[in-house]
C-alpha cells in the first residue's frame, strides 16, 4: 500500500482558503479536503461525498462554488478509493453501506458547527450513500442533494436476476475478489477535458471489490422500499439518458417519498451522469444547489 504525504496543508484558490488533512477514525486514516466558506461564520456547512472509484478533488469547482455562496464543505476520499484507499484497506472495497454511514457521521461531526444548518450533497454511488445516512440518522440534517443516485444500475450494467442471486451468494465467500465497473468514459461525460484528467489520474479506478458492488445493487432497491419513512428535505438531480445511474431509481424513490415532504426532483435532457461536469446545461446547475440550500436556511 502507497504512503502518503500525511501532512496538513493550507492553501488559497481562487479566493477560497482550503485545508487538506488527513483524520483517524475507526482504524483507518481518511483524506480530507476542507473548502472554507468566503464568508465567516457560514450560512451553511456540508459533506460532501463522491462516487464510485474516483475521488474528493474531482469535485473541487463544485465544492469552491458551494464556498463563494457562504457553505463551508468537507470532501473526504471513502474507503477503498481514492487516497484513503490507497492508504489503508483494500482498493475498491467500501466494506458495505452501514460503514460508510459512520464514516460520514464521523464528517459531520468535524465539519458541523452548532447553530449553522448542515446539508449532504452526494453523487453517484455518493448519492445513495447520503440517502441512505438520512434513512438511518436523519437527526440534525437541514437538507440532501442527491445527483445521479445509485439506487439502480444504469440499464447496460444492470445484471440479470439470476446474476445477481449468484452474486449475493458469492459474495459471502470471497467479497475480495475484485470486478470492472463497466462504467465507460462514454457514459460520464461530454467534458472531454475532464475525461482526459480522469484517465491521467492514479486515484480513479476502474475496478472495485463485489462486495462493494453487491452493497450498492441491495442497497439501492431497500433505499427506494422505504422512501416513505424518509424525513429529510431532498433535492434529487438525474440526466434522463443516464447509463451509468439509472433515473427509474430515483423517480421511484421521489414517487414513494411522503407527501408532506419537502421535496423536488429536477430531471435533465440531453445530459450525461456526471452533470456537475457538462458545459451545455440549459441552466446553471451549481446555482441551482446554492440557492435549493440558501432558501432552506431558516
Amino acid at each position: 500500500m502507497a504512503t502518503a504525504d500525511k501532512q496538513t496543508k493550507a492553501l488559497t484558490v481562487d479566493g477560497v482558503d482550503e485545508v487538506i488533512e488527513w483524520v483517524d477514525h475507526d482504524d483507518r486514516s481518511f483524506y480530507t479536503h476542507l473548502f472554507k466558506a468566503t464568508t465567516q461564520p457560514p450560512v451553511a456547512t456540508m459533506t460532501l461525498v463522491h462516487g464510485l472509484c474516483e475521488h474528493v478533488d474531482r469535485y473541487e469547482d463544485v465544492a469552491r462554488s458551494f464556498a463563494r455562496g457562504g457553505i463551508q464543505v468537507l470532501g473526504f476520499d471513502q474507503r477503498g478509493f481514492g487516497k484513503t484507499g490507497r492508504q489503508c484497506g483494500m482498493l475498491g472495497d467500501n466494506e458495505g453501506l452501514d460503514t460508510v454511514a459512520s464514516d460520514i457521521a464521523s464528517m459531520n461531526n468535524r465539519v458541523s458547527i452548532e447553530g449553522v444548518p448542515h446539508f449532504l450533497f452526494g453523487h453517484s454511488m455518493g448519492g445513495l450513500n447520503v440517502l441512505n445516512f438520512c434513512m438511518q440518522r436523519a437527526d440534525n440534517i437541514k437538507g440532501v442533494i442527491a445527483s445521479a443516485p445509485a439506487l439502480f444500475p444504469g440499464k447496460p450494467l444492470m445484471p440479470p436476476r439470476i446474476v445477481q442471486y449468484a452474486l449475493h451468494q458469492v459474495v459471502r465467500f470471497f467479497p475480495s475478489i475484485q470486478k470492472n465497473t463497466g462504467i465507460g468514459n462514454e457514459m460520464m461525460t461530454s467534458n472531454q477535458a475532464e475525461l482526459k484528467k480522469f484517465n491521467a489520474s492514479i486515484e480513479n479506478l476502474s475496478h472495485c471489490t463485489l462486495k462493494t458492488i453487491a452493497s450498492i445493487i441491495k442497497g439501492g432497491p431497500n433505499v427506494i422500499k422505504n422512501a416513505g419513512e424518509f424525513k429529510t428535505p431532498v433535492f434529487l438531480i438525474h440526466a434522463d439518458g443516464d447509463q451509468a445511474t439509472d433515473p427509474d431509481g430515483t423517480r421511484q424513490f421521489f414517487e414513494g417519498l411522503p407527501e408532506s415532504l419537502d421535496k423536488e426532483y429536477k430531471e435533465v435532457s440531453n445530459a450525461y451522469h456526471e452533470l456537475h461536469f457538462e458545459e451545455d446545461l440549459d441552466f446553471d446547475l451549481l446555482d441551482t444547489y446554492k440557492q435549493w440550500i440558501l432558501s432552506r436556511l431558516n
